[in-house]
């Protein structure tokens, strides 16, 4: 058991978490916690929570509805063939 203390910074109050306890939990600088009270007992957990910019391209991609997809193009499209009409490039 680790014995800390805590501190004021600013308006807030701050609980420093040895580093061998967040080790042991699997935290690291930037992780977002999860902090409950019940009574005098505090529960703190990882939110869950993926931060922004931290997805990979399979969960991206695993949000795309291809139903919605095709809908959207159909309602955008202005029904004239998309053969080239001239001189592009493609």
């Amino acid at each position: 058991m680790a014995v800390t203390k805590l501190r004021q910074q600013g308006g807030a109050v701050v609980l420093t978490i040895p580093s061998d306890v967040a080790a042991r939990a699997g935290w690291s600088v930037g992780t977002l916690l999860d902090v409950t009270a019940d009574g005098d007992a505090v529960s703190i957990r990882p939110s869950g929570r993926v931060a922004r910019g931290r997805k990979t391209v399979a969960q991206l991609l695993a949000g795309i509805d291809p139903d919605e997809i095709r809908q959207l193009n159909d309602e955008i499209s202005d029904g004239t063939n998309d053969a080239p009409q001239g001189r592009e490039f493609i």
